[in-house]
């Protein structure tokens, strides 16, 4: 018997590995460009659209928001998910100590759903990504404006 490499697309619970895997080049980029941008902290994803659990994620593209925050808002920000004092204290310390050229720290809220990952010893850094997606950026922006190199 063979099975199938892509198990994790017909596991309804999975939705946030679904996510992280149909969206990690965007991750890994707005990870790092937040980085450069602003120190430490966290990615927050809030999913905008339909039901997580029930998406095709083959086939549907799940409307979301994504935003890093620096790691002095986070704590006012994780209030509003009225997660217990000693977890968020555990993600500050986490955003202390986790490497931003290598590892990212998400946070995906969608539905009733809400789950802190730390994703680590990644086959794509953070910087290879903003990388791979500043060089094909016409396939990540969806409101292309003109360039000032471009002919006019």
């Amino acid at each position: 018997m063979r099975l199938s490499t892509d198990l994790w697309r017909d596991h309804r619970e999975a939705w946030q590995l679904r996510f992280i895997c149909e969206q990690f080049l965007t991750l890994g980029y707005t990870a790092w460009q937040g980085y450069l941008g602003h120190g430490r902290g966290m990615l927050i994803c809030e999913m905008t659209g339909g039901d997580v659990t029930m998406e095709d994620w083959g086939e549907t593209v799940m409307p979301f928001q994504i935003q890093y925050k620096a790691a002095i808002a986070i704590p006012s920000h994780l209030q509003s998910y009225h997660l217990p004092t000693d977890r968020t204290y555990r993600l500050l310390e986490a955003m202390q100590t986790y490497a931003p050229d290598q590892e990212i720290l998400l946070a995906l809220h969608g539905g009733s759903d809400f789950e802190v990952n730390w994703l680590r010893n990644l086959a794509i850094a953070p910087p290879e990504c903003h990388r791979q997606v500043c060089n094909r950026w016409d396939e990540f922006n969806l409101d292309p404006e003109p360039r000032e190199d471009q002919d006019k």
